[in-house]
Order: structure tokens, then C-alpha cells, then sequence
């Protein structure tokens, strides 16, 4: 009991500091792995087992969500971060893939700071991972890329690692363009994505930790 009243303590004196809370959604086409990758964050914070992250689908709340295993509706959770010896909340929103449903990606893009896309490399930009960074820039949100299921451009398409590398270097490439294409002219040259400042990250199907 007082574990817990220390944990709610500690959580309420991060809520009332703007400079410790990020909001964050995950945006992609549908299928590329959002809620799947929502599930290894909070089995990473501790909120659900590791054994079931990718599988219980946490942020599906909705019934028809779970059986038909896709998002319809935007679904947030907060979780704890420490970075650099300093404690944050992060305001995670697990947004709708299917274009029917892109008015939930909308309303979400504005309340967050950035966003995470998803991006499967095989199946690369779709004319939803495009609708969605779109939405995310329109309202100023800076984007992360996640590139996900590397490991299919291995197991289905036996690729190379020359030719592995090739195939993600033109992702990278495509979605530069896309962003500079649609980001606000204030930050033209600046939200561009690259592995070497961290803003692109590679996630493996096989890994359940960063899937």
C-alpha cells in the first residue's frame, strides 16, 4: 500500500510539470504494426507481461478490435521514462492504420509533440503511411521513423545484405522526400529522418521487444 501511494505520489508531481510530459502517437498504414509495437512498450514498463507483448493487443479495447485484430478507434496510455537521470511521462496514442477511420489519426495529431512511423520494408510507403505523415506535419509534429519487420526482407524476400541495405537506404530516402514535401515551411531541412541522429530505428518481427 504505500509502494503504491509512492508510485501515485511521484506521478502526480510529473503531471504538474509540462517539461517532464511528451505525448507521442504511433501512425502507419494499416497492418505495419502499431498496436503490436504499443504492446512491447508497456510490456517493457512493466504494465504487461513480456510473454504476451504481440499478442494480447492491450490497446485494442474494443471487442471487434481484438477479433478482428485492427485498430479502429485512437487508444492512449501513459507510461514512465527516465532519460539521462531525469523522469518523464509519455502520453502514448495508438492511432487507427485503415483509411476509414482516419478521423481518429486527426484529433490525435493534434495533441501530440511527435510521432513514431511505422513502416513495414516490404510492403514500404503506402498511400496511408503517406495520409498520416501528412496529418502528423500538418500540425507540426515531428516525426521518428520505425522500420519494422526487417527481418521479412530476409525470411520472404532473401535479400542480400547488400541488398537489405539498399531496400532500407531508399525507404529512409522515400520518406525524406515525403517529408519534405509536406512539412511546414519553418522546419524545411531540419525534421528530415536519418540513423545517424537516431530519428530511424529498425524493429525485427522475430524480436518481440522491437517489433
Amino acid at each position: 500500500m504505500v509502494r503504491k501511494e509512492y508510485v501515485v505520489e511521484e506521478i502526480s508531481k510529473l503531471m504538474s510539470n509540462i517539461d517532464q510530459i511528451r505525448n507521442i502517437a504511433i501512425i502507419a498504414h494499416v497492418h505495419h504494426g502499431k498496436t503490436t509495437l504499443t504492446d512491447s512498450l508497456l510490456a517493457q514498463a512493466g504494465i504487461i507481461s513480456k510473454a504476451v507483448a504481440g499478442e494480447v493487443l492491450y490497446t485494442n479495447y474494443e471487442q471487434i478490435e481484438k477479433d478482428r485484430r485492427l485498430t479502429i478507434k485512437s487508444a492512449n496510455i501513459s507510461l514512465g521514462y527516465e532519460y539521462k537521470g531525469k523522469e518523464y511521462i509519455i502520453n502514448l496514442i495508438d492511432t487507427p492504420g485503415h483509411v476509414d477511420f482516419g478521423g481518429y489519426v486527426t484529433r490525435s495529431m493534434r495533441a501530440v509533440d511527435g510521432v513514431v512511423l511505422l513502416v513495414d520494408p516490404v510492403e514500404g510507403v503506402m498511400p496511408q503511411t503517406e495520409t498520416v505523415l501528412r496529418q502528423a506535419l500538418k500540425e507540426k509534429a515531428k516525426p521518428v521513423l520505425f522500420v519494422n519487420k526487417v527481418d521479412r526482407l530476409i525470411n520472404e524476400l532473401r535479400l542480400t545484405p547488400e541488398q537489405t541495405y539498399e531496400r532500407l537506404l531508399n525507404l529512409i530516402n522515400d520518406i525524406n522526400k515525403l517529408i519534405d514535401q509536406y512539412v511546414p515551411e519553418e522546419f524545411i531541412g531540419k525534421w528530415r529522418v536519418s540513423v545517424e541522429d537516431g530519428s530511424v530505428v529498425f524493429g525485427s518481427a522475430m524480436d518481440k521487444w522491437a517489433i
